[in-house]
C-alpha cells in the first residue's frame, strides 16, 4: 500500500499493552517479547498514514477515544500477566483474561479488531470443540476427558487411531498417539501422570493423511497458506517441530469460499486455521476437517524456490528475518484495509453529482454559451452553491457516506478545481470522484448505493434536455437513483432520501 486517496477510513489506533516479564522466570529475557511488540507497533504506525489515519496509541482502557477502531495483538501467552487465585489454573483462566482485559477498551467506546471475544478460544481447545460443534464445523470425532478414570472407561468408544493432546497446549507439544485401546490406556496413563491436575485430555480420531493446511486469514479472506507435510503417516503432527516440511504452492483462491463460511460461522474473523482432508487426492471444493483455529498465530514466510531442507533450517538463515518482516507488513496492511472495509459498510453510500445538483452550473455554461471558457477554473470557482445543499448534505451524512461523483472531463484541472470549490463553500463529504463522462459513473455504483443526479444535457440552451439514455442504462443495471429537479432545492428530495436511508434492504454497498 502506498496511499489511498479519500479512503473513508475511521479513526484508528493501537492498543500497546506493555508486558512486564517475570524476572524469576526460567530463561528470563526482558527484551524478547518487547522487541516483537515494537515490531508490530512500528508496522501499524507506518500503515495508518497510508489510509489517512492519524497514528494513535493507548495502553489503558481509560485512554480510549470513542468512535475509534483499535488494533491489538497478544502473540504469546507469556506476554500477559494473569493473577491466579488458589484453586485456579493459569491455562484455563488466561484466554478469558485476555478477552476481559481488552473488552474494557470497547466498554469505553472503542471498537477492537479482532473482537476480543475471539481470544476466549486462544490455546483453549475445550472451548473450540464446543464452538465447532455449535457452528456446524466439520471436525474429526472428538472427546474431552476430565481425568484418567473417565478416559479409561471410554477406551472402547474411542475410534482409532487416535491423538491425545493437551487442550491448552501449543506447537504440538506433548502429543501422543494410540492405534488401539491397549495403546490408548497406556497413553492416557502417561498423559495424566505428566499433566497438571484439573487439565483435561482432548482425544481426537486421527485423520490419516500426509498433508494438512495452515491458512492465515483476515476478516474471512485467506491471506497466506501453505501445506504442512508429515515426515511419515505415522507422525502425530505435520508441524516443523515434529520434522514436518512446508510447501507454499497453496491454492488460496480455491480455499477462499470455505474460509469465508468458516469465519462467519465461528465468529473468529482473524486467525490461523489448520485443515486436513482424508482423501489422498485433495478436492479443494470438498469441506475439509478443521483441526483447530487460533485467533493469533505466527506466519511462516515462504522459503526460496530452490530450498530443499526442512523449514526449521530455513528459520536459521539470514534471509528468514527479511522474509518474515515482509509478510508481516503485508498482514498489517490487510488488517488495516479490513477495518476500512468494515467502516465503509456502516452506512449506505450516497453518490452525489455536482453540476446543477450542488452547484448552480447551468448559469455559467449559458453565460459562456457552452464555450471552453465555461470550463476554466476561473469561471467554475465563481459558481454559487444550490441554496440548501450544504446544510442538506451535512444532515444526510449521519445516514449516508457522501461521495461526490461528477463527470468533468472537459474541465480545467477538474479534481483540484472541484475540491477547491467544495471546500470553499463548506461542504462536508467523504469522497470526491471525478470521471470523464456520465457513462463512466456506473463503474462506481452498486445495486445498494444511491445516486442523486440531475440527468440533464445542453445547458447552453434555453431548454436543457433530459439524459433519458443514461437513466435507462442505470435502470437496466438495477442501479438506484433519484432525479434532482433542475433549478430545484434539496428540500424537494429530502423526504425521499430519508426513506431510502431506512428502507428495508437499503444496506451499505
Amino acid at each position: 500500500v502506498v496511499a489511498v486517496v479519500f479512503p473513508m477510513a475511521p479513526a484508528m489506533g493501537l492498543v500497546e499493552y506493555v508486558h512486564k516479564p517475570n524476572k524469576k522466570a526460567k530463561n528470563y529475557d526482558p527484551y524478547k517479547r518487547r522487541r516483537r511488540k515494537e515490531l508490530f507497533r512500528e508496522m501499524y504506525l507506518e500503515t495508518f498514514p497510508s489510509v489517512g489515519a492519524e497514528p494513535h496509541l493507548v495502553e489503558k482502557a481509560a485512554e480510549t477515544k470513542s468512535a475509534t477502531w483499535y488494533f491489538w495483538r497478544v502473540s504469546h501467552h507469556d506476554e500477559f500477566d494473569v493473577k491466579v487465585e488458589p484453586g485456579e489454573l493459569y491455562e484455563k483462566k488466561m484466554p478469558y483474561e485476555f478477552a476481559r482485559f481488552f473488552s474494557g477498551f470497547e466498554q469505553n467506546g472503542g471498537t477492537l479488531f479482532p473482537p476480543p471475544k475471539a481470544y476466549e478460544y486462544y490455546e483453549n481447545k475445550v472451548q473450540l470443540t464446543q464452538l465447532f460443534s455449535a457452528s456446524g464445523v466439520k471436525t474429526p470425532r472428538t472427546w474431552i476427558f476430565r481425568d484418567r478414570e473417565e478416559a479409561r472407561r471410554a477406551s472402547t468408544e474411542v475410534e482409532y487411531p487416535a491423538i491425545i493432546k493437551n487442550p491448552y497446549g501449543y506447537s504440538s507439544k506433548g502429543l501422543l498417539q494410540a492405534k488401539n485401546s491397549s495403546e490408548f490406556l497406556d497413553a492416557v496413563d502417561l498423559y495424566f501422570s505428566n499433566t497438571t491436575v484439573g487439565v483435561e485430555a482432548l482425544v481426537q480420531t486421527k485423520v490419516v493423511a500426509m498433508r494438512e493446511a495452515r491458512v492465515t486469514y483476515v476478516d474471512g479472506r485467506p491471506f497466506h497458506g501453505y501445506w504442512r507435510i508429515r515426515e511419515s503417516l505415522a507422525s502425530a503432527s505435520a508441524a516443523s517441530t515434529r520434522g514436518g516440511y512446508q510447501d507454499f504452492n497453496f491454492p488460496l483462491a480455491e480455499i477462499a469460499p470455505f474460509i469465508e463460511r468458516f469465519s462467519n460461522a465461528t465468529g473468529v474473523v482473524v486467525g490461523g486455521v489448520d485443515l486436513i482432508w482424508s482423501e489422498e487426492k485433495i478436492d479443494m471444493t470438498a469441506e475439509p476437517f478443521t483441526l483447530e483455529v487460533s485467533p493469533t498465530s505466527d506466519i511462516n514466510p515462504a522459503t526460496p524456490a530452490d530450498w530443499k531442507e526442512g523449514y526449521a533450517e530455513f528459520k536459521k538463515t539470514k534471509g528468514f528475518r527479511s522474509s518474515y518482516l515482509r509478510v508481516r507488513k503485508h498482514w498489517t496492511e490487510a488488517m488495516v484495509l479490513a477495518v476500512v472495509d468494515r467502516h465503509r459498510l456502516e452506512r449506505r453510500h450516497l453518490f452525489v453529482d455536482i453540476d446543477n445538483v450542488v452547484a448552480l452550473s447551468a448559469a455559467r455554461v449559458k453565460r459562456c454559451q457552452g464555450s471552453k471558457k465555461a470550463y476554466t477554473a476561473e469561471e467554475v470557482l465563481k459558481d454559487e452553491p444550490v441554496p440548501d445543499a450544504v446544510e442538506a448534505l451535512k444532515e444526510l451524512r449521519s445516514q449516508f457516506f457522501i461521495r461526490f461523483l461528477t463527470a468533468r472531463g472537459q474541465y480545467e484541472d477538474p479534481f483540484a478545481t472541484t475540491q477547491t470549490w467544495l471546500d470553499a463553500h463548506g461542504f462536508e463529504y467523504d469522497e470526491l470522484i471525478v470521471v470523464g463522462k456520465p457513462v463512466d459513473k456506473p463503474a462506481h455504483l452498486t445495486t445498494r448505493s444511491l445516486l442523486v443526479d440531475d440527468f440533464t444535457l445542453g445547458h447552453e440552451s434555453d431548454a436543457p434536455k433530459n439524459n433519458t439514455k443514461f437513466m435507462d442504462e442505470l435502470r437496466a443495471a438495477r442501479l438506484p437513483f433519484i432525479v434532482f429537479p433542475l433549478g430545484g432545492r434539496w428540500s424537494d428530495i429530502m423526504p425521499q432520501l430519508m426513506r431510502e436511508a431506512h428502507a428495508p434492504g437499503a444496506s451499505p454497498t
